[in-house]
Formats: C-alpha cells, structure tokens, sequence
C-alpha cells in the first residue's frame, strides 16, 4: 500500500509496523510530510526495499519486528550492499530496554516511542537521513583513498571540505592531526603562483557553473612534477553552484614525455640546434616580440663539399657538428640558434645593434680557427643584419644577412 500526496520534493518513508491501530496512526501521522508505502511483515519489507531502493528515504521497523530471529532483519539491510545508504529507524509504542540495544548494533539508527508527534517524528527522520549520507560520505572518501589520485571537494567559497590525499608540496608541518578542511589553497600550498592560479579557476567555475581542466608545474622540494586537474562544479536541487568536486592525476611521466617528443619535432638532431620548423615559428612571431633591435647573424661552412669528397660524409657530418659548435658559443645569452638546413646556420639575438652583431660575428671567426678537423681548421662564412623594430619584415633581414654571408664567400679578403 502506498499513500502519495502532492508535491515533487516529498521523502518517500517505507513502514513496516506489526501493531495494526497504531500503524494507521502513525502512517496518517507521516502522511503530512511524506509519502508512504506500507509493508506486511519482514518479507515484504525486505522485497519493497530491493524494489524501491532508488526512491525510497527512510525505512521505519517496528521494534519487535526488528528484533525477531536475532535481528535478522536488521542484519540483511545493513549487509545488502544496495540497501544500505537506506536508513533504518525502530518504532515502538513500548520504551526501550537493554535488550533492544542490539538492534543499534545490527544498523538502526534512532527509535521512534509513542505516542507519536508529527513534528518531533518529522524532525528525527529527517535527522536519520543526514547521519545515514554523512556516514555514506565517510565510507565512500575512505575507499576513495585506496586510489592512485587524489580526489577533493571545496564549498562555495574555495575552502577544501575534504581532500583524499595530502601531497608534500602542502605546508602541513609535522602535526599528525593536522586537517585541510576548511582551509584555503594560499593557506596551504608551498607554490603560491599555483595558489593564485586555483583560486582564480575556481572563483570562474562558481561563477559560470562551467568546469575547467588544465596541467600545472610544481617545484617543490627538489622535485619538478605535473599535475592534472580536472575541476567540475556541483550543484544542489535548484541548480546553484555549491562547490567544485576535483581529481588530480600525477602526469608527470606523461609530459615529461610530451615535453621531450616536442622537444626532438624542433632540435636537429646532428647540431642540437633549433630546425628549420622551429625557425620557421619563430619568424612568424617576431613582429610580436618586444625585444628590437634584433640581429640576424647566418653562417655556412666553407669547403664542405671538398670535405665530403675528401674524407668521406662522415666527417662532412662532424665538420657541421663542430661549425654549429662554434656558431653557438659565440652567441650571448637569449640567442636563439638554428639549422636551417645543410651546412646554413642562423641566429637571432634579441636587443642587439650592428655594432655588436659585428663584433659576435669576429668572436666566431677567431673560434672557428681553434677547432681543427683532419689537417685544417674549422671555416665558416658569416653574414649579418639588424631587424629595428616590429615593422620590419624579418624575412627581408634574414634575405639580407644571406647575401652578406655570400658575399663574404666570394670575397677571399672578407674577414672568414
């Protein structure tokens, strides 16, 4: 038997009691405030139950009932893996004795005495069904523990309501009892950039309702790890935000991975230099930069070819190598490096005129003639230009460093 009234937000209560009179009262009674569904005996409990388990709030069992058979009944509920987030409340028209405490033992939660008041009764389920999921919450973040990341919650104004595991890059000091409820991510973490970060996230996710995952670096401790966060809001019956439920995976791995595979997509391989892709992206760039004048120094090997037909590609391979050795060390620091392809080298040196481009392009020739290679030393021809600001077209001084390269080729009296 079920008595249903109007309203979409009612409890449904599921009573179980022997006493026939007092059952109707007491179903009356709970009618106010819930909808109830009545059931004949312990059987019939148990089977509405299993059937009902999504909808139903609260059971309520009358004491004898409850105790019968060792409290059987009792016993089945809590051991039912379905049943029981359901809480369990005994109801008698008899006070309590010692013998009944063993129905608190096998998984009731309170005893409802006649005579029945609706408010007080309406009161005490209502309390049952807060004990029973704040129970549930516990158990859950207790097996969420057993998991590799590590899965928190924070209330509406950023504060942590709980947090499954506790990381070294937190500032929790030695105290055993120490707890990150309640507290705020500037409180608690040693980066205080990825404090600020969190919190700006987490301030537009309770403002939008719109979850966000995205990848931080931490250096903390000696350790450089990365962390992925992936933050969704939660929302109560009305749809207002309440909070943001969150995962951290360790992807350090991962990214270091990432990191090192992106890394090889723009470093020859042969030179350690930057390649022609990463060249390419950084021209694209520059009109963006705000570091003019910046130089444009290219370079060329002299002689490779006569090397190569000499003594062979293996040591055409080693005399580039050590051409881009040469190359790099002469450079300043904020200098980027390239192999354009072959045996063509360019740099581009942020904040320097063409005085001191010419000065860097004589420290690579007095360099160049240091490294020997078979019976001769290392030789490189070597052009320079000047991009002033970010209306130039980088392509035409890179162009223009290229003919001043070729000209120095040409040009047996040219500083080589």
């Amino acid at each position: 038997m079920e008595i249903m009234h109007d309203g979409n937000n009612r409890r449904t209560v599921l009573v179980a009691l022997d006493q026939r009179g007092a059952a109707r009262d007491f179903i009356e009674l709970l009618s106010a405030d819930f909808n109830v569904v009545a059931a004949d005996g312990a059987d019939d409990c148990l089977r509405i139950l299993r059937e009902r388990v999504a909808d139903l709030s609260v059971a309520i069992v009358d004491v004898d009932m409850a105790e019968s058979d060792g409290c059987a009944l009792l016993k089945e509920i809590a051991e039912d893996a379905k049943l029981v987030t359901i809480p369990v409340l005994i109801a008698g028209l008899r006070p309590l004795s010692d013998e009944d405490a063993a129905c608190f033992d096998a998984g009731a939660i309170d005893y409802l005495s006649w005579p029945y008041q609706r408010g007080l009764v309406k009161k005490r389920i209502e309390n049952a069904i807060k004990i029973k999921r704040s129970t549930t919450y516990y158990e859950i973040e207790s097996m969420l523990r057993e998991l590799p990341s590590n899965i928190f919650l924070k209330d509406a104004e950023g504060r942590y309501v709980f947090s499954t595991h506790y990381w070294h890059h937190l500032n929790q000091g030695d105290d055993p009892n120490w707890t990150i409820r309640g507290k705020t991510d500037l409180e608690i973490r040693k980066d205080r950039e990825n404090a600020i970060k969190a919190i700006e996230i987490d301030r537009e996710i309770l403002r939008t309702g719109k979850g966000a995952t995205y990848v931080i670096e931490i250096n903390a401790d000696g350790m450089q790890e990365f962390m992925q966060l992936i933050k969704r809001p939660v929302f109560d019956d009305d749809g207002n935000v309440t909070g943001i439920i969150a995962l951290i995976n360790d992807v350090t791995e991962h990214e270091l991975l990432k990191r090192e595979l992106e890394k090889r997509a723009r470093t020859d391989e042969l030179t350690g230099l930057n390649n022609r892709r990463s060249f390419d992206e950084c021209i694209v760039e520059l009109p963006r930069r705000d570091d003019f004048p910046i130089a444009v120094i290219a370079a060329d090997c002299d002689g490779l070819k006569c090397v190569n037909d000499t003594y062979g590609h293996l040591v055409g391979d080693e005399y580039i190598r050590l051409s881009a050795l040469v190359f790099k060390s002469a450079l300043p620091e904020g200098a980027q490096a390239f192999r354009a392809g072959g045996d063509e080298f360019v740099a581009l040196v942020p904040q320097t005129t063409r005085e001191e481009a010419n000065k860097i392009k004589r420290d690579m020739c007095t360099k160049a003639a240091m490294f020997k290679l078979q019976e001769g030393s290392v030789s490189i021809s070597i052009g320079t230009a000047v991009i002033e600001c970010a209306d130039d077209n980088p392509l035409d001084a890179v162009a223009h460093a290229d003919r001043s390269m070729y000209e120095s080729k040409r040009n047996r009296n040219a500083v080589r």
